[in-house]
């Protein structure tokens, strides 16, 4: 935060922190949705939470950048600020739960934050000109908890590989994901945390059914049928424009029967030819003069699904 020009600044030094970032998901389609002031109320309480959290858990709140919030956890051993940062993530989400009780209750729009927490080292100190010093922490360290964020779905914590090998016996986490940021060599690897043991068992809540992040798209693909495993029907065109790691959503020419098989040629840059994936039909109802078609891919980790996740991931880092 800003700091007073007749406050001598602090020296900047190297050390190590703990960085927790919390963004509201989907706010722009609110805005766009609601009136100013009813967001700016909302945006208010999300604040109000966040930073009631940070300050229980003896965080220092460092900046609010839009409709998200970072806060640094320091002084003491590692696993003792990570331990307080990781605490601190699953009571913001179990906050998150109460503050929409009361937007229920109000006929107001839900709000949904997505949560990554990284521990590193970074540089933390005063910068800036005098009129305009801020008492802030910068590196690789706040940069990859910033990527990390766009990662995070409605109500979920995120940790870095670091955070999982540093708290490693006192936290319970999902499945890996391994994401490849643009400019790396190696592949990241994220964890969802489900619950973190700090003097209580913390529990993160489960808000987000999907199993992915989704991004939009704006790609003409071909489908076929698929009958006694083998493909039987003529192609025929049809919009793709929302996909995530394991299924997709699409304009449809024509009604698809639940649960059919569809193999689906998907023409993506990162490939050198087009992508055949194979799903199966989860739903499909009339909109407007075509169907709105959701298929869950039937075929994983294979080249043509690993296009589609670099797809996915490269969308999400380029944010």
């Amino acid at each position: 935060m800003s700091s007073d020009p007749s406050v001598p600044p602090r020296p900047v030094v190297s050390t190590q922190v703990t960085i927790l970032l919390a963004d509201i998901r989907g706010f722009t389609a609110l805005l766009e949705a609601y009136s100013a002031s009813l967001m700016v109320d909302l945006l208010n309480r999300f604040f109000a939470t966040m930073c009631d959290a940070v300050e229980r858990y003896g965080g220092r709140l460092d900046k609010f950048m839009g409709d998200s919030v970072m806060a640094v956890f320091a002084g003491g051993q590692t696993d003792d600020h990570l331990r307080r940062a990781l605490a601190c993530a699953a009571v913001m989400q179990q906050n998150m739960v109460r503050l929409n009780r009361g937007h229920e209750h109000r006929g107001e729009p839900e709000l949904f934050a997505g949560i990554a927490v990284h521990t590193g080292t970074v540089m933390a100190g005063t910068f800036g000109p005098p009129r305009h010093r801020t008492d802030t922490v910068i590196g690789e360290a706040v940069n990859l908890a910033s990527r990390m964020e766009s990662f995070s779905l409605r109500g979920q914590v995120l940790i870095s590989e670091a955070v999982q090998a540093a708290a490693d016996g006192w936290v319970e986490l999902g499945p890996a994901n391994q994401v490849r940021p643009k400019g790396v060599d190696r592949p990241v690897t994220i964890y969802p945390m489900r619950a973190v043991h700090y003097l209580d068992r913390l529990v993160v809540p489960t808000v987000e059914p999907r199993q992915s992040p989704r991004v939009r798209v704006d790609l003409d693909a071909l489908f076929r049928r698929i009958r006694s495993k083998r493909v039987a029907d003529e192609p025929f065109v049809g919009h793709v424009d929302d996909i995530g790691y394991f299924g997709l959503s699409a304009e449809l020419p024509r009604a698809l029967p639940t649960l059919s098989e569809i193999a689906v040629e998907l023409p993506l840059a990162n490939s050198w030819k087009p992508s055949q994936l194979y799903a199966r039909v989860v739903r499909s109802v009339p909109e407007g003069r075509a169907y709105r078609t959701n298929l869950e891919f039937t075929v994983v980790d294979t080249p043509a699904h690993r296009h589609v996740k670099a797809l996915v991931d490269d969308s999400l880092w380029r944010r």
